[in-house]
């Protein structure tokens, strides 16, 4: 199946919060994520305060032929990841299950044009082989390890210069 590059507006996001959960809930039912539907409504619902609120909101987005979301990246300038620092943060890169693997979740990574800026980049996510390498490969490092309050498993922050 075809997809183009697009990008997912902030104020053009609410609208398609219905969508964004039902991609999120398919990416993040099965391995490594295993989560239940309601994470992906806090997932959107987290993703679209930090649209309202951040004024370098970035949200590269793959839509198929028809339109239908298929994947997408956020990023934006914090410092929640850094501890103190300002430095661009990739929230999110969700694709849909159907699309994985071909190589749709890179262009959509390569699209935030922070990531492809000078400054640091943090992220954060599961301390799984299947993810961190995935990283390593698009170079980033991992910088720290942590377990988020109320959170059963361990993650990474991961830094890309």
């Amino acid at each position: 199946m075809s997809h183009r590059l697009g990008l997912l507006r902030p104020e053009e996001a609410p609208a398609r919060r219905d969508e964004l959960i039902a991609l999120c809930a398919q990416a993040f039912a099965g391995a490594p994520w295993h989560e239940p539907p309601l994470g992906a409504v806090r997932t959107v619902d987290r993703l679209l305060d930090s649209a309202a609120r951040h004024p370098d909101f970035h949200a590269p987005a793959a839509l198929g032929p028809d339109g239908a979301l298929l994947g997408f990246a956020a990023g934006w300038t914090d410092t929640v990841l850094s501890g103190g620092a300002p430095a661009f943060e990739l929230a999110e890169l969700v694709v849909a299950p159907a699309h994985q693997g071909r190589g749709l979740g890179r262009a959509l990574h390569d699209a935030l044009p922070a990531i492809a800026g000078t400054g640091p980049a943090l992220l954060m996510t599961l301390d799984v082989p299947e993810l961190t390498d995935r990283y390593a490969r698009w170079g980033w490092t991992v910088v720290d390890r942590r377990r988020p309050a109320r959170e059963e498993r361990d993650y990474v922050v991961m830094r890309r210069a």
